[in-house]
């Protein structure tokens, strides 16, 4: 859940920061922009959605195991965010970096989800 809300504020600040700085461009460059903003952050929604329903299919198939899923679930998160602060570093404070940022989660939500889908009940 940490994480959900993470890549919200993360997201969401990164819109608002790509509001500011897209003032010198057409409305219609400002239109296109929001748009990829706002798929860009469903895209990060359903990843997330679908990991978590991959983590919750894992704890209901090894009970005595969840408390161990869990803190594998913290931890991944933890270094998913880490890992897309400095995958998108030169990308910092450009229109480019909500894009990069979304991509970054969504592939690591997905490689996570594959994991836990692999995982042996």
């Amino acid at each position: 859940m940490k994480n959900l809300k993470y890549s919200i504020v993360l997201l969401l600040s990164f819109i608002a920061y790509s509001g500011v700085s897209t003032a010198a461009f057409s409305e219609e460059e400002n239109s296109q922009l929001a748009s990829i903003n706002q798929k860009s952050s469903g895209e990060i929604k359903a990843a997330l959605d679908n990991l978590n329903k991959s983590v919750d299919a894992q704890i209901n198939n090894n009970q005595d195991h969840k408390s161990l899923i869990l803190e594998l679930k913290k931890s991944w998160g933890e270094m998913i965010d880490k890992k897309c602060q400095l995958e998108t570093i030169d990308s910092k404070g450009t229109d480019a970096e909500t894009a990069e940022v979304s991509n970054c989660l969504v592939r690591s939500y997905q490689e996570e989800m594959k994991y836990f889908d692999a995982m042996l009940p």
